[in-house]
């Protein structure tokens, strides 16, 4: 593997990236080919593939392409992953939480008992936590409601309503999700989620797993609908300048 090479169109076929994410990847400096063919051909090296895969399995955790390439060229790619193991780690304690109070409830069925409210309320808390925030996080998107008020709020829901409506007028034309224009709207979208989140990343990825388990239409009333969620996914795995 180490002698082969490929050229751009080879290496997008074989990864199942798009030749023009490629591009993008270069233009930004987050994967420039070792190499150049004697026709001036972008080459790709075994080292520069193994890279290309890093920078998928990173975009998989939703980090930005600014702090890959952070990552992939600096010190601190464990400190990154022991962030994203942190997350999950606070993810699976929310799951025993909620296996706990499954089992109660279940104990209580058999043994011909109707479960009290108590523990009723706090499993249906265990399971909105659960699947979607920690009660850190839960609690930071709270209070940043309460700082951005019910109009603020509003005005912010109304943005990325209008943000849903180009990705989906983006998909129903089948426009390249690489097109600047849609990295553009994938730049303005994930910008006001943080609005939303006050900036908190662990929000923001709480939020996107909400969306991703109960469906886009449902997590966020209608707001963004099925097709445009896709495209956006699409989008953000391209990557946009500034991210």
């Amino acid at each position: 593997m180490n002698g082969r090479r490929w050229k751009i169109g080879e290496l997008a076929a074989a990864t199942g990236v798009t030749v023009r994410t490629l591009r993008h990847f270069h233009q930004i400096g987050l994967l420039c080919p070792a190499e150049r063919s004697a026709a001036g051909h972008r080459v790709y090296t075994g080292d520069d593939v193994r890279r290309l895969y890093r920078i998928l399995a990173l975009r998989e955790l939703r980090l930005p392409l600014a702090e890959i390439a952070h990552s992939l060229d600096g010190a601190d790619l464990h400190a990154t992953i022991r962030r994203q193991l942190q997350q999950v780690e606070r993810q699976l304690a929310a799951q025993r939480a909620l296996h706990r109070r499954l089992l109660g409830i279940a104990e209580a069925l058999s043994a011909a008992r109707e479960p009290s409210i108590d523990q009723l309320i706090e499993t249906m808390e265990a399971m909105m936590q659960a699947k979607h925030f920690t009660p850190e996080q839960l609690a930071r998107f709270e209070e940043r409601h309460r700082e951005l008020g019910q109009e603020g709020f509003g005005h912010r829901l109304q943005e990325l309503t209008g943000l849903a409506a180009e990705a989906g007028g983006h998909a129903e034309r089948g426009t390249d999700p690489a097109d600047p224009a849609v990295q553009e709207l994938a730049r303005r979208w994930t910008a006001a989620v943080a609005g939303l989140a006050g900036g908190d990343k662990a929000v923001m990825s709480a939020i996107y797993a909400r969306i991703d388990a109960r469906g886009p239409e449902t997590a966020t009333k209608g707001i963004l609908s099925a097709a445009a969620w896709d495209y956006l996914r699409r989008a953000f795995a391209v990557g946009f300048p500034g991210a």
